[in-house]
């Protein structure tokens, strides 16, 4: 045995795994063999399952940092072959004189080359080179196939959350739900009604389980993936596209819209209190009418018991008991109830409206068929044209560009049409019997619910006194139904007709400046 030290290093990378002389095992037994020949003294030996398109791979930054502070002790770090150094030529000849300046020899048991000898260098090169040109190759393949893939409606890459990985019958790359799609669909559906705050549903979820912070929760809601989309990204000369998935979707193209449109607008919600108290659900939709602060809520003790409050937040007077406080705005919402006659002839309106909606729907559906077809003929004209060479490539691009746009926008439109519909005329009684007793779901609400319905009706903070609680402007639906209108008056005597514009005389009760005439 010599006093050469050496240090071994086997690498493959994930797709390499399973070929027969890369594994690692194989490697380092190799490796051990040669220096048991050559009777090398084996130091520390490091395997990497890593690509090699450049030098950012853990087991060999441990390597260089070992190598670094033992350099007078190390003589040599082998590898069995150059390509498991690397398969980046610029960077591998960088770390070579790095090495080379600490006195520490890389090189290749298979493919050995005496480094003193100026001629070696063009082999090196050679074999450096052959390794990089084949990283590119495998590159272009793995891009191309990718590609490929997606355009069929496959599906590369880690699956987002509420999916698997999975491959289906073809053994090509797609998704299926997994136990965590349950959230995502309820993501998608509170957020669409557009009633609490993104971030509101978002805390609600992680309590009870759903693991997703601020921007993720984000990201999740705009991802067309869940709408049984794939994104294909542009490639050489094609452009970008979106086309239908293989996997199953969570949710409607409908929902997924609505909830798009959620993010482009801004509504009011009430403030998220930092920590949820049982006892104040009110406290963020209130405003001090003295001084305009914020109302917050605490509990004094008595003798016997404990008192819960909702208080000002600046040394103002105005000091309310939690039930006094609900009972206002019950009060407050029993005077918003529905005008009993505008009702009947609201319900009328929503029924109509969707016997109308859908029929439209049928014909809509026939006319966005027939664009489709339309657009698919100027697709393919525009191949013969290509074919007969009247025009260039590079006008057939920008016609096709143009073409899948448009033909991607009508996709999109047709399965929404064509998307089954429930008929609403089942729910609009019961809706507005809910509207009608919104001081009754109030006062038997949870905490939640309770912010849920204000949240719904007040667009603005309520202003409230020792002796006031009222709004300068509720939801704009509850408003015109809860209006004093001459059509209402006119329902009475049976003249009422469904263009009515429920014009107004009076500002209904409740809604500034009127007042109750209990005086809240």
């Amino acid at each position: 045995m010599n006093n050469t030290n050496v240090i071994l290093y086997s690498r493959v990378s994930t797709d390499e795994q399973a070929q027969k002389g890369f594994s690692l095992d194989y490697q380092e037994q190799t490796l051990i063999n040669h220096c048991e020949r050559m009777g090398y003294n084996l130091v520390k030996s490091y395997r990497e399952d890593h690509s090699a398109k450049n030098f950012k791979r853990p087991e060999w930054s441990s390597l260089k940092t070992f190598a670094k502070a033992n350099k007078k002790l190390i003589h040599k770090v082998l590898f069995v072959k150059w390509d498991r150094f690397s398969r980046n030529t610029e960077q591998a000849l960088t770390v070579l004189r790095e090495f080379d300046s600490m006195g520490i020899e890389l090189n290749a048991t298979e493919q050995y080359l005496e480094m003193s000898n100026s001629d070696n260098k063009m082999v090196l090169s050679i074999y450096l080179t052959a390794g990089e040109v084949e990283r590119d190759k495998i590159s272009s393949r793995t891009i191309s196939g990718t590609y490929q893939a997606k355009k069929e409606g496959y599906f590369t890459g880690k699956a987002p959350y509420g999916y698997d990985n999975f491959r289906d019958e073809f053994k090509k790359s797609t998704l299926k739900p997994n136990q965590f799609s349950f959230f995502v669909k309820k993501a998608f559906a509170e957020v669409a009604m557009n009633i609490e705050s993104i971030e509101t549903i978002r805390k609600k979820l992680k309590q009870e389980g759903m693991k997703l912070e601020k921007s993720a929760f984000s990201e999740l809601l705009k991802n067309v993936i869940y709408i049984g989309k794939i994104k294909v990204p542009e490639f050489k000369k094609e452009s970008a596209m979106v086309v239908n998935g293989k996997h199953e979707a969570l949710v409607s193209i409908e929902t997924f819209n609505k909830v798009q449109d959620v993010f482009k607008g801004k509504r009011w919600y009430g403030t998220k209190p930092a920590q949820k108290n049982l006892e104040f659900p009110m406290r963020d939709f209130l405003t001090c009418e003295l001084c305009g602060g914020q109302i917050t809520g605490s509990v004094s003790k008595g003798r016997t018991k404990k008192y819960a409050y909702y208080h000002c937040r600046n040394k103002c007077k105005t000091r309310v008991s939690v039930d006094d406080a609900h009972n206002k705005i019950g009060s407050l919402l029993f005077n918003l109830q529905i005008n009993e006659n505008i009702k009947e002839l609201f319900s009328e309106i929503l029924k109509d409206s969707d016997s109308q909606i859908n029929g439209n729907r049928v014909t809509q559906l026939k006319s966005k068929t027939e664009l489709q077809k339309s657009l698919k003929s100027k697709m393919e004209d525009a191949e013969d044209l290509l074919l007969s060479k009247d025009i260039n490539k590079e006008r057939f691009n920008s016609i096709i560009e143009r073409i899948n746009g448009q033909l991607n926008e009508v996709n999109n439109e047709i399965e929404i049409l064509s998307a089954s519909k429930d008929s609403i005329k089942n729910y609009v009684d019961s809706g507005l019997m809910l509207l009608s007793n919104l001081n009754i779901m109030f006062d038997n609400s949870d905490y939640d619910s309770k912010r849920i319905i204000a949240g719904s009706i007040f667009t603005e903070k309520l202003l409230f006194g020792n002796d006031n609680c009222r709004t300068t402007k509720v939801n704009e639906v509850v408003e015109v139904l809860t209006r004093n209108s001459k059509g209402s008056e006119r329902l009475k005597t049976k003249k009422a007709v469904k263009n009515d514009s429920f014009s107004v005389n009076v500002p209904g009760a409740g809604v500034e400046p009127a007042r109750f005439p209990t005086g809240v």
